[in-house]
């Protein structure tokens, strides 16, 4: 697996033009297109998607917009500040990569062999957005709290790029499938990472569903009985173990296989009778 992190100007452009404004500047620039070339302005609606598909390859039908908006004072301050998140995110990603992929490969057990793409944009922008039948794999990224916390923006974008990996796989059961690589990311590869328990965290509205699933991705990962004890005292996630018979089985699927399990099993693993909810 790499990543690619880069910037493009269309892209950073089109985002200013069609998302909430955050600086007077910004807005009046907006303003003051839309009442001199409207028809015009109104047709690049769209064309992110485009922007996206063909990144460093697009060319744009009538620029007249795009140029008036990269000479402009404004878009120069914010491209300089995009710049400075491009290399904040390359930092994290590039100290941290090594250790990443050794262990994601453990926990998912199929490597990502391709490059991703991320095209930062400014972190006001607050944007994650990507195709995923783009062979280029390119994903518009930028989020108002990147800063905040460098693991956590890390973990983001590595459960962004392995739900890109999964696709559609179990499509129906997408919050089961969701859950999973919220367990594998957010919650297993930030544990190692950290040597610190995480699976406290992650999607608020997933935590009863990761909860009925947390004892079989324990199997998945490997755990016996003995272990299962010491995982539950580590995470604080309580569970009756005499309810859970060991899959062995378990430990010999890839994620793909796993999520096939749990979709396949979810009327019996799905019970909240099983749980010790709190």
């Amino acid at each position: 697996m790499n990543i690619e992190f880069e910037t493009n100007d269309y892209l950073l452009a089109w985002y200013l033009l069609f998302k909430p404004s955050f600086c007077e500047e910004e807005q009046q620039l907006k303003v003051k297109l839309y009442q001199n070339y409207g028809k015009q302005y109104m047709k690049l609606e769209k064309e992110n998607i485009e922007i996206l598909k063909y990144s460093d390859d697009f060319i744009p039908d009538d620029d007249t917009i795009y140029n008036i908006v990269f000479e402009s004072d404004i878009f120069q301050e914010i491209k300089k500040e995009t710049e400075r998140h491009r290399q904040f995110l390359m930092r994290i990603w590039d100290t941290n990569s090594k250790k990443i992929k050794e262990d994601l490969k453990e926990i998912l057990r199929f490597e990502i062999k391709d490059t991703y793409h991320i095209l930062v944009l400014h972190p006001k922008l607050d944007t994650i957005e990507y195709m995923r039948t783009n062979p280029k794999k390119n994903i518009a990224w930028g989020k108002s709290d990147d800063l905040e916390n460098e693991m956590t923006t890390l973990m983001r974008i590595i459960y962004t790029l392995v739900k890109y990996e999964i696709g559609d796989h179990q499509k129906e059961n997408r919050e089961i499938v969701s859950a999973i690589i919220d367990l594998s990311i957010t919650n297993e590869l930030q544990t190692r990472l950290t040597e610190t328990s995480k699976f406290q965290e992650g999607f608020k509205n997933l935590k009863v569903l990761k909860r009925q699933l947390y004892p079989y991705f324990l199997m998945y990962l490997g755990a016996d009985r003995e272990e299962l004890v010491s995982y539950m005292m580590r995470d604080k996630i309580p569970f009756d173990i005499d309810k859970y018979p060991v899959e062995k089985e378990l430990r010999n699927v890839d994620l793909h296989g796993f999520i096939d399990f749990c979709c396949d099993n979810q009327k019996y693993i799905l019970k909240l009778s099983n749980l010790d909810i709190h």
